[in-house]
């Protein structure tokens, strides 16, 4: 966040959040809610599912599991520096050749170990169908109890737990696509055993029923604004 001061508020942890100007955040497990001032700018940066633990030279990404941690705590000095010439500049396409240039930059000083469990297909963009544990644990090459260790550290959760929130994803953005389908096909599209079982997981992970979720979404700022 080069410029403003902003806060995130958790309801259902009744958390509220002063925002350092550089974080690092792992995985979300609940919602929260963004406080911008008028005038605001700010980089984000979403990496690939173990990405994060690659750039940070495999540090567990659970010490980021739905936390907002000072990217300078964990980074060092440099993050710093790279945050103020993201400061000194209004350019947008200069802000995303400063944060290309230190990614690659920090990439190339690693000694990247890819195994197969970091080319699994679940991490593929044009998955459509639901995966099986099982599927994932034979894509890996690895035991059962191996794979669960190195998937929790690459992705800061269990492998349960994250396909259930990529189908929550999925089921979101089905409907968003889709726009008349009812719930009930969105839900047994995406492997839902019935609706009821997908609006635990929206409540869960979103803090909102289907519905209500489409309809903030369609009342977000980016969204009146044309941005997204």
């Amino acid at each position: 966040y080069p410029s403003g001061q902003f806060t995130k508020i958790s309801p259902d942890q009744q958390q509220r959040l002063v925002i350092p100007a550089s974080v690092i955040q792992g995985q979300l497990l609940s919602s929260w809610f963004h406080h911008y001032p008028e005038n605001f700018k700010l980089v984000k940066i979403v990496f690939q599912p173990g990405g994060l633990f690659h750039l940070l030279g495999q540090l567990p990404t659970t010490y980021f599991s739905n936390a907002v941690v000072d990217a300078e705590d964990v980074l060092g000095r440099e993050t710093y520096q790279i945050l103020q010439q993201l400061m000194d500049t209004q350019q947008y396409d200069h802000m995303i050749r400063t944060t290309e240039t230190f990614l690659l930059t920090r990439f190339q000083k690693l000694r990247l170990r890819i195994e197969p469990i970091d080319r699994l297909s679940v991490f593929g963009e044009k998955l459509s169908g639901p995966l099986s544990l099982d599927d994932l644990v034979h894509q890996s090459c690895l035991s059962v109890r191996q794979f669960e260790r190195k998937f929790k550290q690459r992705n800061g959760v269990s492998p349960k737990l994250f396909l259930r929130i990529a189908r929550f994803n999925r089921a979101f953005a089905l409907k968003q696509r889709k726009t008349t389908l009812d719930w009930l096909a969105v839900a047994l599209s995406c492997g839902y055993g019935d609706y009821q079982h997908m609006v635990k997981d929206f409540k869960q992970f979103a803090g909102l029923t289907p519905p209500d979720l489409l309809e903030a979404q369609a009342r977000a700022p980016e969204k009146l604004l044309g941005l997204r």
